[in-house]
């Protein structure tokens, strides 16, 4: 089949090489076609992030981690404010999904925790955060989660701080991950969560326009999967993201009071913009996506805003785990303009 493909093209080749140009460009869309399609390959979270540990560096000193640290927040212009990890004195501390250590090392650094402890399904993420650690003079507990289990071998309302950042997007089971998280606060722990935002550039022209019409990416498949594919590699086994309300819903339900603080927009999506009007004028772009670039209003900075929220793809939320004779949680919608 390859061999009569490749003599029809070179014929037409002969015969006029710009309907060799039409053939290709129709053989190529065929072939992505075909493989947007194609289920990605199971790979648990724990194998995939073993495989596809997030960006680092092989730090020579502490200087040169904390430097990267630094370098990180930049990526997400706001972050570090909506993440805090400079108010946690004489807390214990539990980073959920610690990853190579970032933040772990920015609570080292800019607080003074009782406890650090940092929890991983990966194996090779601990070793990086071991690694590094050491480098900070770090004292952290380190612990590998099974993914399928659920369970936080940690004791019951033992921790004050729980910090979890772009994880809880990616796994399987939301409802028992939180709920096992919520058995080892203490009553008024604070959790502070960033999960993928729905209400975002990212979403709206990163996934809907640029990959899925200009680029003729993953146009044949579900929005959604298109957006698991265009965040942590094409074959990341789950990455979600939430409208706030839906993710505070979910919260509350699962017994936790708090607010949406607002989201952080990535540099690749500030980049992004510059297509945004190309965008609005596609009359391939559902109209969803062509009325959120359109609603959108920017702020003193620049950053792109709907509803009063800056449009970025790391939207941050904080809660506090209620008291028992509380059955509803509450929960409110702020702003970050």
């Amino acid at each position: 089949m390859k061999r009569i493909i490749f003599l029809v093209i070179k014929h037409l080749f002969r015969l006029d090489p710009n309907r060799m140009r039409v053939i290709c460009d129709w053989f190529i869309n065929q072939v992505r076609s075909e493989k947007d399609a194609e289920p990605a390959k199971k790979k648990s979270s724990a194998q995939y992030w073993s495989e596809h540990l997030v960006p680092h560096e092989d730090w020579p000193d502490a200087s040169e981690s904390l430097n990267y640290f630094s370098w990180r927040n930049l990526q997400y212009p706001g972050y570090i404010e909506l993440m805090p990890v400079c108010d946690a004195d004489n807390l214990t501390v539990m980073d959920y999904g610690c990853g190579p250590g970032n933040d772990l090392v920015g609570f080292h650094e800019f607080s003074n925790p009782i406890h650090l402890i940092g929890l991983d399904v990966s194996n090779k993420a601990l070793a990086v955060a071991h690694r590094r650690a050491l480098l900070h003079g770090l004292d952290v507990s380190l612990i590998r989660l099974e993914e399928e289990l659920n369970q936080i071998p940690i004791a019951s309302n033992s921790v004050d701080l729980v910090h979890s950042s772009g994880v809880l997007h990616h796994v399987k089971n939301l409802p028992a991950v939180l709920a096992e998280i919520k058995r080892v606060m203490k009553c008024g722990a604070r959790l502070q969560i960033m999960v993928y935002n729905y209400q975002s550039i990212w979403l709206h022209l990163y996934t809907a326009y640029v990959h899925q019409i200009e680029m003729g990416l993953y146009k044949h498949i579900p929005l959604l999967e298109a957006f698991r594919r265009t965040t942590d590699g094409p074959e990341c086994p789950i990455s979600k993201c939430y409208r706030p309300a839906e993710f505070l819903e979910l919260m509350v339900s699962m017994g936790f009071e708090g607010r949406f603080k607002g989201a952080a927009v990535s540099l690749l999506e500030l980049e992004l913009m510059s297509k945004r009007f190309q965008a609005i004028k596609s009359r391939q772009l559902a109209k969803e996506h062509r009325e959120f670039l359109s609603s959108l209003t920017f702020n003193e900075k620049g950053y792109p805003m709907i509803e009063g929220h800056v449009a970025g793809i790391a939207g941050c939320y904080e809660f506090r785990k209620a008291p028992p004779e509380t059955s509803n949680g509450k929960t409110l919608l702020g702003s970050d303009s």
